[in-house]
């Protein structure tokens, strides 16, 4: 699997036209923000768009976390050497999280390229339990 990062490096308020540009343009299986985190800001602005994100739960998040090592001890997942992504990567720290790990955001490294990439590759090995229609007993 490769990761390949979409780079925008604009102001935060520009984001939502270009993340609905791509949206429409290349129709991707999932947009993924977790809500927790500072993108979260985006969700309303991304819906009025007309961008459907999906929204991890804490659970997802570890799992995303977890799927993303496997695949790198495996050495089944790879990227394009890009310069963020690539010090995000080599000042990457994990934090717990609901007993598990997940991502620390919390350094002077910009971990935002290496989360959107954890979070992109779950969404990616998981597309076909997110598509399937669910029962919910109420």
């Amino acid at each position: 699997m490769l990761v390949d990062l979409a780079p925008y490096y604009g102001h935060p308020r520009d984001a939502v036209a270009k993340l609905a540009e791509l949206y429409f343009k290349h129709d991707p299986i999932s947009v993924v923000i977790d809500p927790r985190s500072q993108a979260g800001t985006l969700l309303r602005p991304l819906a009025e768009a007309g961008v459907l994100v999906r929204e991890p739960s804490t659970a997802e998040v570890v799992a995303a976390h977890g799927t993303f090592l496997d695949l790198v001890n495996d050495g089944r997942l790879a990227h394009l050497d890009q310069p963020p992504l690539t010090a995000a990567v080599r000042a990457g720290q994990q934090r717990p999280l609901a007993g598990a790990a997940a991502w620390d955001r919390r350094l002077a490294v910009d971990q935002s390229p290496l989360v959107a990439a954890t979070l992109a590759v779950w969404a990616f090995t998981s597309w076909e339990q997110l598509s399937s229609p669910s029962a919910w007993v109420v």
